[in-house]
């Protein structure tokens, strides 16, 4: 499951839990196309993976076809794991997209990154 968060208005935040679907990205993809239409189509990005547990093949294609349709959206994005798969799948993630990508374990230091100008 997917939440979307852009109460704050210096990032998008989405929070990513549990296995996610291609049903989770049919409710994520209007919603952060919506926000980016409010960002000009750029806006930093700090992705939550804290309590997420992966993909069902489907959800799997259908995060592919999300990195690549967004892969100039997010000049930057700080992902916030607590396992230790996360980084290496940020590590992995990196050539998929065109802005910065880093790893952090606290959210204070992803907020404070992704924020940085």
């Amino acid at each position: 499951m997917f939440s979307l968060d852009v109460s704050n208005g210096d990032y998008l935040r989405i929070h990513a839990s549990g296995r996610l679907t291609p049903r989770d990205y049919d409710a994520l993809d209007p919603a952060v196309e919506a926000e980016l239409a409010r960002w000009a189509g750029r806006a930093p990005l700090l992705l939550d993976l804290q309590g997420w547990r992966g993909w069902s093949a489907g959800g799997l294609l259908r995060d592919l076809r999300f990195d690549f349709r967004h892969r100039n959206s997010f000049p930057r994005i700080a992902v916030v794991g607590d396992r230790p798969w996360h980084k290496w799948l940020t590590l992995a993630a990196k050539p998929l997209f065109s802005g910065e990508i880093r790893y952090f374990q606290q959210e204070r230091e992803a907020v404070e990154w992704v924020t940085a100008e």
